[in-house]
């Protein structure tokens, strides 16, 4: 029963996380980790209550949750001798540049605390939603529900970026101020964030779209899909333009995999074929050109990762091998290591995965690897073993959203974005119950 009740705030963490700017300031990201902990005490509360102290074992969430225990370690004050030791650029960072303090006995290993705090909390709060979808999403129906949700908002923020486009560029919606925004696509300040978010759900529209459904329901998801793929275009976002095509060729080459798919491989590429033909008529092709051209020219993605140096996130790195700066402390340090005044100062660094490696380290960055090598052996095991359209289609397009966003994560920092590291953590709940469920008449797990 808590599965139903749930599920609206489940909703309302999608449409309010995405539609106050991705949920980059305090106060929108407070009210989502709250909802979250609301969740997980109400979900608490009910197994004491029924005497059913029972949930979904997941072997896999263990790296995670022993992340979660190294970020504690970060905050943890520690003598500033053993720091010494163990993390000596740290120590120096204390005694040269932070702390004036030479009577300094305890520090943490995070050069900034607060921060790194705010992104445990962070961290937590996707952990929870995770746990909650993969315990309380049940029923055929449920998924339905929350899949055509995701589908249904990303084809609303998708007008709403292409109408924005063209009315009132330069700011989010109407009434912020003129110029506070220079590349703003529906509700996200940047583009690529936006393109990120859209890259999650046009796959996972792709799955539902491959289900079997009635010719008319089928012209609808096609066409909302459509709609979805043109806003990215119009976004004009290189890095996004570049998944969308890899992930298309993710679901065509794992379509392969599947006798129930290969039929449907055909139709696929008749569909991506027409909409690629749509999309060079309707979007100014030159533009696009232009902007993918620029991919191959100095001061790019390879030398400056898009903004910050990818080389000097690699010295950070370097300097911090084993523990890392912080969780979150990147904007804190990278002034000090920039080669160019390209970079400026940047918050994040075009790459998460270097940034993560200069945050936490060789250890963190194990523990995260772990995270996602069990999640997927869970995952794949389960899903070469099922043959019902429903979950083979569907799971497909979950598993090449988390592709997509994975992959994009090379290119930029979104899932340093809450809203869209919300929507990943989700998906990846949805995914894993997918493939572990067996409906019955009822529509209920096996």
């Amino acid at each position: 029963m808590s599965g139903i009740i749930l599920q609206p705030f489940i909703i309302f963490l999608i449409l309010f996380s995405c539609l106050f700017y991705g949920s980059l300031t305090f106060i929108p990201l407070t009210i989502i980790e709250t909802v979250v902990a609301f969740m997980i005490l109400f979900w608490l509360i009910e197994m004491v209550y029924k005497g059913e102290l029972s949930f979904v074992k997941t072997g896999f969430l263990l790296p995670l949750i022993l992340f979660s225990c190294f970020i504690i370690l970060q905050l943890l004050p520690l003598p500033i001798n053993l720091i010494r030791v163990i993390s000596g650029n740290t120590a120096y960072l204390y005694d040269s540049l932070i702390s004036s303090d030479s009577s300094r006995v305890f520090s943490p290993l995070s050069i900034y605390p607060n921060i790194t705090l705010s992104e445990l909390f962070k961290l937590l709060s996707y952990i929870g939603i995770f746990f909650i979808i993969i315990n309380k999403i049940e029923t055929k129906r449920q998924f339905d529900y929350l899949i055509n949700t995701i589908i249904f908002f990303g084809c609303v923020i998708s007008l709403f970026g292409i109408i924005q486009k063209y009315t009132y560029s330069g700011r989010v919606y109407w009434f912020d101020p003129p110029g506070s925004a220079g590349s703003a696509f529906g509700p996200f300040a940047n583009r690529n964030n936006f393109s990120g978010y859209i890259n999650m759900i046009i796959p996972l529209a792709l799955g539902y779209f491959l289900t079997e459904m009635p010719l008319a329901k089928r012209l609808i998801y096609g066409f909302l899909i459509g709609i979805m793929s043109l806003a990215l275009f119009l976004s004009l976002s290189r890095g996004g333009l570049l998944i969308y095509i890899a992930t298309l060729a993710f679901i065509l080459l794992f379509s392969t995999f599947k006798d129930s798919l290969k039929t449907k491989t055909k139709t696929l590429s008749l569909w991506a074929f027409i909409l690629f033909s749509l999309l060079i008529f309707f979007i100014e092709a030159k533009v696009a050109r232009e902007r993918l051209a620029t991919l191959f020219q100095k001061e790019t993605f390879i030398i400056f990762g898009h903004g910050y140096s990818w080389l000097d996130t690699l010295k950070i790195g370097r300097d911090f091998p084993v523990f890392g700066t912080g969780l979150g402390t990147f904007g804190s340090i990278s002034s000090m290591y920039k080669t160019s005044a390209i970079q400026n100062l940047f918050t994040y660094a075009h790459n998460d995965y270097l940034q993560l490696l200069s945050e936490v380290g060789l250890v963190g960055c194990i523990f995260v690897s772990l995270f996602f090598i069990f999640y997927f052996i869970a995952v794949f095991k389960m899903w070469f073993k099922r043959h019902d359209s429903y979950v083979v289609c569907l799971a497909l397009g979950g598993i090449a959203s988390i592709f997509a966003i994975l992959l994009y994560s090379i290119l930029d920092f979104n899932l340093h974005i809450p809203a869209n590291a919300l929507l990943f953590f989700i998906i990846m709940g949805l995914v894993y119950r997918l493939v572990y469920s067996r409906f019955d008449k009822c529509h209920t797990p096996i």
